[in-house]
Formats: structure tokens, C-alpha cells, sequence
């Protein structure tokens, strides 16, 4: 009988610790910087502004090629018909080499080159201006989940503040100091507290996978966030802002556009001017005899009349570069706003923390005092109920203030073309 005790305890403790077992382990807490570079590996917006870079480099080595030597090696055989029944067809074979290189172009080649070159240093800039999105991008969606989380513990707080009411209204009850109905109220708040705990919790599942998404993995992906940073000091002034903004990714992008558009201008004056090559051309004859030729030359050649095609290139490419240069303007503008609006809302975000604190501070003392009445059976429980409301409202709002603090603060260092992990503001 004591063997059987002891086998039926061990099956029960390996069947307690069964589902333990199966569980998946938690992922590790990963802090922000952790997961902006996690994102610049496996974003597909970045991967794809990579290639754009490579095919950028590419074109620039076509563009350089132009002003190296075309050597071309060729051979032929060939034979011919329409003779008698007692001649012979003549039969031809040969192979020539021959090469061309450029001595003047009107600069066409330098234009291409230089074009090319600002071309690659504005995609380059654009790769730089996506990883500033996407970790911009992680760090809000970073934010979210912070948020989220910390509606969670604030809605437990609620769950357990709705089940010591509830055992403080069954217990006024049973000592017949309130009525019924303080129990049913009691009861109807811990059934709402319990639905918003489900909803936060959803919520940050949500957040989660949005998160997983930016960053480039699954939505489904195990993830743990780690604690949000300190929040630095404010040093910067808004009369500074617009010089700041210079050296954001677009700014300096535009800049190369404008380079590459003048380039491009410069390339549609010259396709009219002259060009001048050196040919050369070795030949080797096999058959019907055996004969070696060559020749040397030089070619020039300016083009009449192109029916409007340079005068056309030109005003597409006048057109392009106006164009740039007030785009130029609207890049400056928007990014002059967005680090405005991202100062502000620290200063907002800042002004709402102090408030929000000496407003929790007044609704825990009130409730506290509320909760102590409706005990000495001086108060209604009414009372007790606006109290915790005003107190989760309370919380609520610092929470929002604190994390509206820590999204300004990362929304300035991305409208300054910082680095949004950490740095100064």
C-alpha cells in the first residue's frame, strides 16, 4: 500500500510539473538600441534601400566606363553559291580586332560621371533617412508597448482595489450596516475591472506584434521589452532648431539631387557638341588567300540637325532642377516643423508630469479617507467607488504624460537626424 501512496505521488508531481515544461521560456527584455538594430538587419524597407545603393554604384562604374577603350574581336566565314556543277563554291574566312577610343566629347562623359556620382550620394543619403525611419518607427511602436504594459498594472491595481471592496461591502453587509446593493456594486465593478484587464492585456498584444512588424519578424514572434531610458535634460533652443535641421538625411539628400540635376543639365547642353575618336582596325584574311590589313583613323563627327532632341533634353532638364531646388524649400519646412511640434510636446509633456503628480497624490489621500469612512460606516460606498475611479484616472493621466514625455524626446532626436536610442536633446 505504501509503494502504491508513493507511485501515485509521483505521477501527480510529474503531471504538476508537466505544462511548466511545456511552456515556452520568455524572451529576454531587449532594450531599445537592441531592437533598432535588430531592425536595421531585417527590415525590408532598408534591405531594399541597400540594393538601391548597389544599383547607384553600379551606374556610376558604367558611367566611368565610358572613357576607357572599346575593343571589339570579330570573325567570319562565309561561302557562296550559284556556280557550275564542275566549280566550286569560293569559300571566306577571317577575324579582325579592332578598337575605338573617345578623345573628345564635349564633356559629355565627365557630365554622366558626375551625375552618377551625386545620383549614388543621394540614394546613399535616402538609405541613411530609411534607417532613421524605421528606428524612428521602433522606437514609437517601443513606446506603445511601454504604454501598453503599464495600462496593465494599473488595471491589476484596479482588479485588486475592486476585490477588497467587494470583501469590505460583503463584510459591511453581513454585519448589517449597508444595504444589498453596496455588494451588487461591488460586484459590477470587480466584472468591468476584470473586462478592462482582458482589453489592456489584448492591447499589448497588440502593440507587441506591431513592434515585431517594424522591426521585420513575425508578429507572432516571442518579444519582451526592456524598461524605458532616462529622459534627458532639455538644452536645446527653439531658435536653434532650424540650423539643426540641416543635418537631417533629407536636407543633405536634396542637396545631392540638386547636384545630380545640374549634372544632368550640364550632360543635355553638351549632347550637341562635337566628337572626335580614334579607330583602329586589324584584320586577318584565311581564305580564299592568306591576307593581313589594317587601318588607323580618326572620326569626327557634329551632329546639324537632331529635329529638336538637345533643345528638348535641355528644357526637361531646366525644368528638373527648378524643380529640385523648391522641393528643397518644402524638405526644410516640414522637418523645421516636426522638430518644432517634438519640442513642444516635451515642454507639454513636461508641464502635464507635474500636474498629473499632485493630482494622483490628492486622489490616493482620497481615497484612502473614503475608504476609511465607508469602514466606520460614516460614508457611502458611493464615495468609495468615485474615489478609486478618480484615482485610475489619476494614474492614467501620469502615465500618458510620462510616456508622451518619452515619445517627444524621441521624436526631436529623430527631427534633428540623431541617433533616437540615446544623445542629448
Amino acid at each position: 500500500m505504501r509503494y502504491l501512496a508513493l507511485l501515485v505521488g509521483f505521477v501527480l508531481l510529474a503531471l504538476s510539473g508537466w505544462p511548466a515544461a511545456a511552456q515556452t521560456p520568455a524572451a529576454r527584455p531587449a532594450p531599445l538600441a537592441e531592437l533598432t538594430a535588430t531592425a536595421d538587419q531585417r527590415n525590408p524597407s532598408i534591405a531594399a534601400a541597400r540594393q538601391a545603393v548597389a544599383a547607384a554604384e553600379a551606374r556610376v562604374a558604367l558611367a566611368r566606363a565610358g572613357r576607357g577603350p572599346t575593343v571589339t574581336a570579330s570573325g567570319t566565314a562565309a561561302t557562296a553559291g550559284g556556280g557550275t556543277a564542275t566549280t566550286t563554291p569560293p569559300f571566306s574566312s577571317s577575324t579582325s580586332l579592332s578598337a575605338s577610343y573617345l578623345l573628345y566629347d564635349s564633356g559629355q562623359i565627365g557630365h554622366a560621371v558626375r551625375q552618377a556620382e551625386a545620383s549614388l550620394k543621394a540614394v546613399r543619403l535616402a538609405l541613411e533617412a530609411t534607417r532613421q525611419d524605421v528606428a524612428n518607427g521602433v522606437a514609437q511602436a517601443y513606446v506603445n508597448v511601454l504604454r501598453a504594459e503599464r495600462t496593465v498594472v494599473l488595471r491589476e491595481q484596479v482588479m485588486a482595489q475592486s476585490h477588497e471592496s467587494l470583501r469590505l461591502a460583503e463584510g459591511q453587509f453581513r454585519a448589517g450596516v449597508v444595504p444589498r446593493s453596496d455588494v451588487v456594486r461591488a460586484q459590477a465593478g470587480l466584472a468591468a475591472a476584470e473586462g478592462e484587464l482582458i482589453a489592456a492585456r489584448n492591447a499589448v498584444d497588440q502593440t507587441m506584434a506591431a513592434l515585431n512588424v517594424v522591426i521585420g519578424q513575425a508578429p507572432s514572434a516571442p518579444m519582451a521589452v526592456a524598461p524605458a531610458p532616462a529622459v534627458p535634460r532639455l538644452t536645446i533652443a527653439p531658435a536653434g532648431l532650424p540650423a539643426l535641421i540641416e543635418e537631417r538625411a533629407e536636407v543633405r539628400r536634396a542637396l545631392a539631387e540638386i547636384e545630380a540635376a545640374e549634372a544632368a543639365l550640364a550632360l543635355a547642353r553638351a549632347g550637341g557638341g562635337l566628337r572626335m575618336t580614334l579607330d583602329g582596325r586589324v584584320t586577318q584574311a584565311f581564305a580564299p588567300s592568306t591576307q593581313t590589313t589594317y587601318s588607323l583613323g580618326t572620326t569626327i563627327s557634329f551632329p546639324l540637325s537632331d529635329a529638336g532632341r538637345v533643345d528638348a533634353q535641355v528644357a526637361e532638364a531646366t525644368a528638373t532642377l527648378a524643380a529640385v531646388r523648391e522641393r528643397i524649400q518644402t524638405t526644410r519646412l516640414t522637418l523645421q516643423q516636426q522638430g518644432f511640434t517634438a519640442y513642444l510636446a516635451i515642454l507639454d509633456a513636461r508641464a502635464r508630469i507635474t500636474s498629473a503628480r499632485a493630482g494622483l497624490a490628492f486622489a490616493q489621500e482620497s481615497l484612502r479617507l473614503a475608504q476609511g469612512r465607508y469602514a466606520a460606516g460614516a460614508g457611502p460606498f458611493l464615495e468609495v467607488v468615485d474615489a478609486q475611479t478618480a484615482l485610475v484616472a489619476a494614474e492614467v493621466t501620469l502615465a500618458r504624460a510620462e510616456f508622451d514625455e518619452l515619445a517627444g524626446v524621441l521624436s526631436l532626436r529623430y527631427a534633428l537626424g540623431r541617433s533616437v536610442v540615446d544623445g542629448a536633446i
